[in-house]
């Protein structure tokens, strides 16, 4: 409740002080660029992000879009992705942006990407075909005086890929997916054993998303309401995989029982 709070007072704190200091009184909307994480099996990832391009078609200028960059304003861009789970979130950005049509997010990525398993280090190097910049379709009207939120969720399982045995060295091909936090409601639940750390992904039959639990056991997807499967890699060859079939309602999140993963006979 607390980071809550504090968010509420950000918010209110910055309408106040833009609508004081800014000399252009043209209608605006703010934007609040929101970044997740579906985790993977590696105990801790770091990817530098130095910012996002919001791609905007301006009421009355509709034939030439116009670029606005959101820099994620912190002394160490080098955020720590494998946190960002289970409810946990970091705000990346935000900006009064004119009134308009989002048609584009890119997001931009410094050079200096790490992650470490089994206590060791391995820098992660862009794979060939990787680019730092990451596009993302989307499409958002802006209107007046609304404050709307762009979740950003990294896909670390997709993200990290092994690139050769020995040495053993890994890559980074970044997969990043974009929901607008308006309209999507919460499917969350728990699995025990929480030592598995297994992995979970959901999917709507033509495609598919990831997460991982945290320490606690705990996981979170943010999703459209609709028919889905859940299927638990328990990544661990004497437990048995689970799955199970859900409908998400769209005027509540979805709070499932908890997953009890089973030792193979």
């Amino acid at each position: 409740m607390k980071k809550l709070h504090f968010y509420l007072i950000l918010f209110v704190s910055i309408l106040i002080f833009t609508s004081c200091e800014d000399p252009d009184s043209s209608p605006k909307s703010l934007v609040n660029l929101i970044l997740v994480d579906s985790p993977a099996k590696w105990d801790s990832v770091f990817v530098e992000i130095n910012g996002v391009d919001l791609e905007v078609l301006v009421d009355g200028r509709e034939t030439q879009s116009q670029t606005f960059f959101l820099e994620y304003k912190s002394g160490n861009k080098r955020v720590k992705i494998s946190d960002l789970v289970a409810g946990n979130a970091l705000l990346l950005g935000r900006d009064e942006l004119p009134l308009g049509q989002i048609i584009g997010v890119s997001i931009l990525l410094g050079d200096d990407h790490s992650m470490f398993f089994n206590e060791r280090e391995y820098v992660l190097e862009l794979s060939e075909g990787s680019d730092n910049t990451i596009p993302l379709a989307t499409s958002l009207d802006l209107e007046q005086g609304i404050s709307y939120d762009l979740i950003l969720d990294m896909d670390l399982e997709k993200s990290i890929i092994e690139a050769s045995e020995s040495p053993l060295t890994y890559e980074l091909d970044p997969f990043f997916s974009i929901q607008r936090g308006a309209g999507t409601v919460e499917v969350r639940g728990s699995v025990d054993p929480a030592s598995l750390f297994p992995a979970i992904y959901l999917s709507d039959g033509s495609d598919s998303i990831s997460t991982h639990t945290d320490a606690s056991g705990n996981y979170i997807f943010r999703v459209q309401p609709g028919n889905y499967r859940l299927y638990f890699d328990a990544k661990d060859e004497l437990y048995l995989n689970q799955s199970l079939e859900i409908e998400v309602l769209a005027d509540r999140d979805t709070v499932l029982s908890d997953v009890l993963f089973v030792r193979r006979p």
